[in-house]
């Protein structure tokens, strides 16, 4: 399954002037989900919004939350399957 996460901490949990810590945590994220096997499609960062989006497929919900251990203290997560869009319109057109 296609999932859609967005992690999102504020000002005040925010790291980007701790590089050691931001190395610990966000920089540990994408290694961390390909150890649960997780696939990555995608990953982009809003720093200013303090928002970080990824794209990953996983059979397991479990391994994406293992996957995203090392930024957990650092905000929260919203993981959200998603299917892809041209394929649900052809089968909506298909009836």
């Amino acid at each position: 399954m296609i999932f859609h996460i967005t992690h999102h901490h504020d000002e005040k949990t925010c790291l980007a002037h701790e590089p050691e810590k931001v190395a610990a945590t966000f920089g540990q994220v994408l290694p961390s989900l390909a150890e649960q096997g997780v696939t990555v499609h995608g990953a982009w960062v809003d720093p200013p919004g303090h928002d970080f989006f990824f794209v990953v497929e996983s059979d397991s919900y479990e391994a994406i939350v293992e996957g995203l251990f090392p930024a957990v203290p650092v905000g929260t997560a919203r993981i959200q399957p998603v299917e892809d869009f041209q394929a649900r319109m052809q089968k909506v057109a298909q009836g």
